[in-house]
């Protein structure tokens, strides 16, 4: 139930995006990943994550804080969260958040978590206001 409901934040977290071909090629991306074709999501998300675009980056760090099409690595996963959180993308602020409550891919540290959760909240993010 968690991966379903991790998926349906994604997707409405990727879907906000102004240009219109980065947002066909991010919804390639997500289509590949619901299917469970992790090699073909990467294909789309990374050029776009290297780009700097928020929601590629989310996805990368999903894929490895799961484990999804490459080894699971949480300092990875952290690295990915962290760009698209610095750039105020509420979803991988919450997930940053979640990292550091968790103490995964970095030193646990409720202060740091706090702030991430409140920078999401501020935004809307139902999850991170809870």
């Amino acid at each position: 139930m968690l991966n379903f409901i991790r998926t349906l934040t994604m997707a409405a977290a990727l879907m906000t995006l102004t240009s219109t071909a980065t947002a066909q090629d991010l919804e390639k991306g997500f289509a590949f990943y619901q299917k469970g074709d992790f090699t073909a999501a990467m294909k789309e998300w990374h050029p776009l994550a290297e780009q700097g675009d928020a929601g590629a980056q989310l996805g990368l760090g999903h894929m490895y804080n799961d484990g999804n099409g490459v080894l699971k690595d949480a300092k990875e996963s952290t690295r990915w969260f962290r760009l698209a959180a610095e750039q105020g993308h509420a979803s991988a602020q919450y997930s940053l958040g979640l990292m550091y409550d968790n103490g995964d891919g970095v030193l646990k540290d409720a202060k740091v978590a706090v702030r991430w959760f409140r920078l999401a909240a501020e935004q809307g993010h139902t999850s991170a206001q809870y």
